[in-house]
């Protein structure tokens, strides 16, 4: 969520829009205040009304940095996701496949738990794998977020 780091998610989606706070609370419905209270980070939106500022801005991965935003237990286990256009997107997914696949951590990750624990000598190698794989997750979710901007949310 490197945006959400730098600048409000909030004002970031409106900014994207090309709206002014008035026009943005007209179309969102909700006052030129609450807005402000937004994008100063006063108040964190109902998740509808991020949706809806998501689907605007044709910003499908402000609904997701929203949900990390609004969820500790979310931030902590969701992998921080990039907006990035769709080809860079598919080159890291692939490029994180493709990593996964010349480790050949699947084999790896079968040896591990063919006898349903893992013990202390699999340790290493199994957290090795866990971070793969979070690099594939998080790859796999930058592909999802870069849809066409005219499908909107799921």
């Amino acid at each position: 969520m490197p945006e959400a780091k730098t600048a409000n998610i909030y004002r970031t989606a409106r900014m994207t829009a090309g709206l002014t706070q008035e026009r943005w609370s007209e179309m969102l419905g909700v006052s030129p205040e609450a807005v402000r209270q937004y994008e100063t980070g006063t108040y964190i939106p109902a998740d509808e009304i991020a949706r809806r500022m998501a689907e605007l801005a044709g910003m499908p991965v402000l609904a997701y940095w929203h949900l990390c935003r609004k969820s500790k237990l979310a931030a902590a286990l969701l992998p921080e996701v990039e907006d990035v256009p769709l080809p860079q997107a598919v080159c890291r997914l692939l490029a994180a496949v493709g990593a996964w696949t010349h480790k050949q951590r699947s084999d790896r990750l079968l040896q591990i738990a063919a006898d349903g624990k893992v013990d202390e000598l699999e340790e290493t190698g199994f957290r090795q794998i866990l971070a793969d794989l979070d690099e594939i997750i998080q790859a796999a979710l930058q592909v999802k977020f870069s849809e066409d901007k005219e499908e909107g949310l799921i």
